[in-house]
C-alpha cells in the first residue's frame, strides 16, 4: 500500500486547457452530477469496519458540449467519523497515470490520523479512462510485456530511436483502440470532474486534495 503523507494540503484551484477547456459561461451550465450512494460492487457485507459507499457522477465527455454525452465516473467516500466535528471532505487522489482512485482511498483510509477520519468525509474516485471509469485500452498485457523488456533503461547507441518508436507506438494503439475517449483524457478535464464532484458533494471551499 502507497503511504499516505498528511503533513500538509492544498486547496486546489481548478483551472484546465485542453479539449475540456471552457468558459466560466459554460461551466456554469454544466449538469451538476447526482450521486445516488449505495453498497460498493464485491464489498463485504460481513465486514462492519469498512464504511465505505459508492456511486456513479456522470460528467461531460467534453467539457465544450457540457449538456452533449456523458461518461460515467466511480466515486466512493467514508462519511467522518465525528459528524459533529465535520470540517469538509478529504479527496485523496493517486496521481496517475493508471491508478485507481477508489482503491487508493479505500486502501489508505486505515493510515490516516484519526483526527483526520473524525473531521473530515474520505472520497476516492476513479480518472477517467482509469479502472472502474472507463478503461482506456492501448496495450494488452502481452504487447505492453514485450515493450517492457525490449526498453532501454540507460543511454547507449539507439537508446533514444527505440524509445521514439515506443512511444510512437503506444499512442497509436491508444488512438487505434480507445480514440473516442483518448482525446478527453488530459489534465484540463480531470480538474474540471473534480470541481463537479466538489459540487456534487454540496463542498464550497471544504474540499481538500491530498
Amino acid at each position: 500500500m502507497r503511504g499516505v503523507g498528511v503533513t500538509s494540503f492544498a486547496v486546489t484551484a481548478l483551472l484546465g486547457g485542453g479539449p475540456g477547456a471552457a468558459t466560466a459561461t459554460t461551466l456554469a451550465a454544466t449538469p451538476v452530477p447526482v450521486l445516488s450512494w449505495g453498497p460498493c460492487d464485491g464489498a463485504d457485507a460481513d465486514d462492519p469496519g469498512d464504511g465505505f459507499e459508492c456511486a456513479t457522477a456522470r460528467v461531460p465527455l467534453d467539457y465544450r458540449r457540457p449538456t452533449g454525452r456523458t461518461i460515467p465516473l466511480a466515486v466512493t467516500r467514508r462519511l467522518a467519523a465525528d459528524p459533529a466535528h465535520r470540517t469538509g471532505v478529504l479527496l485523496l487522489h493517486p496521481g496517475g497515470p493508471g491508478n485507481s482512485g477508489v482503491d487508493f482511498a479505500r486502501n489508505s483510509y486505515d493510515a490516516l490520523p484519526a483526527s483526520l477520519r473524525d473531521a473530515f468525509g474520505v472520497v476516492g474516485y476513479d480518472m477517467r479512462g482509469v479502472a472502474r471509469s472507463g478503461q482506456v485500452e492501448c496495450w494488452n498485457d502481452k504487447e505492453y510485456s514485450a515493450a517492457v523488456d525490449a526498453a532501454r533503461g540507460v543511454p547507449g547507441p539507439g537508446a533514444l530511436q527505440t524509445a521514439v518508436r515506443q512511444g510512437l507506438d503506444f499512442a497509436t494503439a491508444c488512438r487505434e483502440r480507445s480514440g473516442e475517449l483518448v482525446p478527453f483524457v488530459g489534465t484540463g478535464s480531470n480538474a474540471k470532474d473534480i470541481d463537479l464532484l466538489r459540487q456534487a458533494l454540496a463542498e464550497r471551499n471544504r474540499l481538500r486534495i491530498r
